[in-house]
């Protein structure tokens, strides 16, 4: 079966790439709180299947900032861990799924930072009337935490 004409590969969901795309809404405030930290936060996606081979995790990016207003800049974010053996949780530890996290959260490497892609990421904030730059965001740090039902699952 070939692929429609129009069908392409892509790197990242169409949901990422519309939400880093388009103009940025103003925001006029010039007392508008800043960012402090970024975090990345790994949950387990609940299946009905009893299967023990497969694991589904999800990953929300947050923006926090210095009045406590903590900004979704990404969600919907989900990979997957299987095991040909049948049980997906030996052998995956931690380090391994922070591993993953960051690929996920992390996925374009930026030339001048191969670390962090922080264009994209002032680009998120903007569309969400928060104002950043990237030199701001390189100095504040890069936090992945995993949920209590991720913690007690592993």
């Amino acid at each position: 079966m070939a692929l429609p004409t129009t069908a392409r590969w892509s790197t990242h969901p169409r949901r990422y790439a519309l939400a880093t795309s388009g103009p940025f809404p103003p925001d006029h405030r010039t007392n508008a709180p800043r960012p402090t930290a970024i975090s990345a936060e790994c949950d387990l996606v609940r299946s009905c299947s009893t299967s023990t081979d497969c694991q589904t995790f999800s990953v929300r990016e947050f923006l926090y900032l210095e009045d406590g207003t903590r900004v979704v800049l990404r969600e919907g974010l989900e990979f997957t861990f299987g095991s040909p053996d049948g049980h997906v949780r030996e052998g995956l530890c931690a380090a391994t799924l922070m591993a993953a996290i960051r690929n996920v959260v992390l996925p374009e490497v930026s030339a001048a930072d191969p670390e962090r892609p922080w264009a994209c990421m002032v680009q998120l904030a903007r569309r969400r009337r928060v104002q950043t730059t990237a030199d701001e965001l390189a100095q504040i740090p890069y936090e992945v935490h995993l949920t209590d039902a991720v913690r007690r699952w592993l």
